[in-house]
């Protein structure tokens, strides 16, 4: 056998050493516990160009059982590039081995350029035999709330050793109540991705140029309402109301065909403050005005204004007949209160030091029929009615009511009382001379008029008594009340210019709604606690 260098000798008498059984201790190979038997044989092909090739016959093997295999047999070593030659098995026929050829060996102690580049190959490590062919356990271990973690299955020597102990090793962690919001992992769902090509574009542009035509239409629409292009040259009729919003009115235009989109309109009106501009009142417009020309046309200064009858009834107070006059559509109840506390009007009846007190022009609002404009301004209707008792009151009666000792405004507050109590107009005179009577007597210093506390109590929850205490209280105030308690016509003017001549102190309501009068309490007395009292 062909000599070889001291290292590959080694290495082959090893491999022999190992395939005969041969171990470290003598015994046969399944015996041996050393380091040895975790070594597999290598089977070594040294070919031509110096290369070792792992065998592939004979290697011994355990199975997963464990038992061991036959014990191969060493095949033969040579150079050359052919497969190992085996011997016939005993009792075989014998096989014609096909010819090689021939190698001739190297000289002794001259190593290839191979093999002295190749350090010695170092032995395969291979797994014990028990562990052959057994596949890996995996334990799984429980960790318990007082520190021991324990294997789900195995035997007490590996629970013992991995008993740290509850002061090594503790877990207070809820994990059921820290991770109860985690949603649930979902699956990654990747959208194909969808290609709409040219037919996709297509319907892209043509779907944006739709929208841009429409949006163009409405546009142009709304242009030619604004500027009342191609309407018909037609007049319409429109009452704006006194309480108006610019919603009634848009409501009223859209309703007259005088304009097509009311949410435009109201656009318009909110930027050009239309809503300021317009005043009730009755317009002519046309069809073909544009939005500014429609505003423009419902102003105090265009259009037709329309007038109103308006019918004060006599011994209405303030607050009557701004109600009234509200409800007719001329003038609103707050402007007019406004009005009369604040405006100065150029009246010698009305004392300017009243300024500021609402009811300063109280009795001097004279109840007439009067015709108003709708929306007129609130200087303009009580100038009306200032005007006409100025001119109903003229200056005999002033000089009358000078020659009676008393002021204009004293004659018209007999007068409010007058108008407040009287049943009828025989018996006006006749209250007054009581009223006068009384206001002269010392032994009747107070009125004792109901009609005064009435007055006071007006518009309130307050119930009737003669114990409040208000200055309108004739029955517990001496003399006149602070003013006028209605605004009386001309017959209870008259009276209290020109009042009956009589001793009488007391009057009284009978059931046909007159008033009988007395001179004495005792027959006032005995009428009221009669039939013919009338409450």
């Amino acid at each position: 056998m062909p000599k070889f260098d001291d290292g590959l000798d080694k290495e082959l008498e090893e491999i022999k050493r190992l395939i005969n059984g041969d171990g470290a201790t003598g015994l046969p190979l399944s015996q041996q516990k050393t380091d040895s038997l975790k070594q597999e044989p290598v089977y070594v092909d040294l070919s031509q160009s110096g290369k070792r090739q792992p065998g592939v016959e004979g290697s011994p093997t355990r199975g997963i059982s464990g038992a061991s295999s036959p014990k191969p047999q060493l095949p033969a070593v040579r150079y050359g590039s052919g497969p190992p030659q085996r011997k016939n098995a005993p009792g075989a026929p014998a096989t014609r081995q096909p010819p090689s050829t021939p190698q001739t060996a190297p000289p002794p102690g001259l190593p290839t350029a191979q093999q002295k580049r190749r350090p010695p190959a170092k032995p395969v490590q291979m797994a014990p035999p028990e562990k052959i062919g057994e596949p890996e356990k995996v334990r799984a271990y429980d960790v318990s709330t007082n520190g021991r973690i324990t294997p789900k299955s195995g035997s007490k020597q590996d629970e013992e050793k991995l008993d740290i102990g509850s002061e090594k090793f503790k877990i207070n962690f809820d994990f059921d109540s820290a991770y109860k919001d985690v949603p649930e992992e979902r699956p990654l769902r990747f959208r194909r991705e969808k290609r709409t090509g040219c037919v996709g574009g297509l319907l892209y542009g043509a779907a944006v140029i739709s929208v841009s035509l429409l949006l163009a239409t409405l546009l142009w629409a709304a242009t030619v309402d604004v500027l009342g292009f191609g309407e018909d040259d037609e007049q319409v009729n429109i009452t704006v109301p006194t309480n108006f919003t610019i919603e009634t009115v848009t409501d009223m235009l859209y309703e007259a065909g005088l304009v097509k989109y009311k949410m435009v309109f109201n656009i318009y009106a909110t930027f050009s403050k239309a809503e300021e501009k317009i005043k009730p009142g009755s317009y002519v417009l046309n069809r073909n005005f544009d939005y500014r020309a429609l505003v423009q046309g419902m102003t105090a200064r265009a259009g037709v204004r329309v007038e109103t009858t308006v019918t004060i009834p006599e011994g209405y107070t303030m607050a009557q007949i701004f109600t009234l006059l509200e409800d007719y559509g001329v003038c609103s109840a707050n402007e007019l209160w406004d009005t009369a506390a604040n405006y100065d009007f150029n009246y010698s009846f009305l004392d300017k030091a009243s300024l500021g007190d609402r009811h300063r022009l109280e009795g001097f609002l004279f109840p007439e029929t009067h015709n108003f404009y709708i929306g007129s301004t609130p200087t303009q209707v009580l100038t009306t009615l200032l005007r006409e008792f100025s001119r109903r009151f003229t200056e005999e009666y002033e000089r009358r009511a000078e020659d009676m000792g008393y002021s204009v405004r004293d004659i018209i507050t007999v007068a409010s009382m007058i108008e407040r109590e009287a049943g009828n107009d025989e018996e006006r005179p006749r209250i007054a001379a009581v009223i006068y009577n009384r206001l002269d007597s010392k032994d009747f210093p107070t009125l004792q008029i109901d009609a005064t506390i009435r007055y006071a109590i007006a518009g309130t929850d307050v119930s009737f008594s003669t114990d409040i205490d208000t200055p309108y209280n004739t029955y517990i105030y001496e003399g006149l009340p602070p003013g006028p308690i209605s605004n009386p016509g001309m017959p209870s003017i008259l009276a209290a210019l020109y009042p009956d001549s009589t001793d009488e102190y007391y009057y009284a309501r009978n059931q046909d709604g007159a008033h009988n009068f007395f001179k004495t309490l005792a027959q006032h007395e005995a009428f009221v606690n009669s039939d013919e009292y009338g409450g």
